[in-house]
């Protein structure tokens, strides 16, 4: 099954969009990032590999995607001119915007596909800013996190390797260029350095990615190919779908939202 663009919310008329986010109560939301990936990869590996999943949950869920804009939080990247990098502030503001005007669309329930570690603490403070001010319940999908412990061998949780490669793949192979790869950094280095910001207890924060990869990136893309790629965001994504109904079944959220606090009363209201 291909990608489905014609699930992103800008593409579609407002009649439409209307109508199958109000049907569904449900919006698919993706975050990503413009950051440097060697040579062989875009700026928006992140952007367009959040942007790939997130189209396939939405048809999975009969709903739309909904941007926040390709940027993210990746200040540590920007020793390599062409990265682009949101203030958490910014990053927070916009998603939590984004959510009140689709609950006042009728949504009750929100799936966020991220493909970017340097978003995810800001993400998860702003997805409980908007459950309290709009009256949502938001579901957070790491979707690179996703790819890694489905596939731990085949697709490696690098940067700018076989998993990243992998998503480019799914979402357009004419934007991977492995003729024009750089020297990586040594790879057994890069996943020690880079595990020490990994760690769930005790971790530092990482400032500038040269001190996990000094050329900027590390692993084995050559390992990517474009029918296992494809194959790969088809199982991420029906991860997430089976996640979501899982949770929402649980915390009993498959019927509707609870009642909005504050800012979101009107929104609230508005839909009803």
């Amino acid at each position: 099954m291909p990608r489905h663009p014609d699930r992103q919310l800008e593409r579609l008329a407002q009649p439409a969009a209307a109508r199958m986010l109000a049907a569904s109560g449900t919006a698919v939301v993706a975050a990503g990032s413009v950051e440097q990936h060697g040579g062989h990869l875009p700026l928006g590996t992140d952007a367009f590999a959040a942007v790939s999943i997130a189209e396939r949950v939405a048809f999975r869920l009969d709903t739309a995607v909904a941007p926040l804009g390709p940027v993210g939080v990746a200040p540590y990247h920007l020793a390599w001119p062409g990265t682009l990098s949101l203030a958490p502030a910014t990053l927070s503001a916009v998603l939590v915007d984004v959510c009140g005007a689709l609950r006042l669309a009728g949504v009750s329930r929100i799936v966020l596909v991220n493909w970017h570690e340097g978003n995810s603490a800001v993400l998860r403070l702003a997805a409980a800013e908007a459950q309290q001010r709009h009256g949502l319940h938001i579901v957070i999908a790491e979707a690179h996190v996703i790819t890694h412990s489905l596939y731990p061998d085949e697709m490696e949780f690098t940067h700018a390797g076989s998993m990243e490669t992998a998503a480019v793949l799914g979402y357009e192979p004419g934007l991977v260029r492995r003729d024009r790869a750089r020297e990586p950094s040594d790879l057994t280095s890069g996943q020690a350095a880079h595990a020490l910001f990994r760690q769930p207890d005790v971790y530092p924060v990482l400032r500038d990615f040269r001190q996990i990869a000094p050329t900027g990136w590390y692993g084995r893309p050559e390992q990517a190919d474009e029918q296992r790629a494809e194959e790969v965001a088809e199982a991420v994504a029906d991860h997430i779908v089976r996640r979501a109904r899982e949770i929402w079944a649980a915390l009993g959220t498959a019927g509707g939202a609870p009642p909005a606090a504050g800012n979101g009363a009107a929104a609230a209201g508005a839909d009803r």
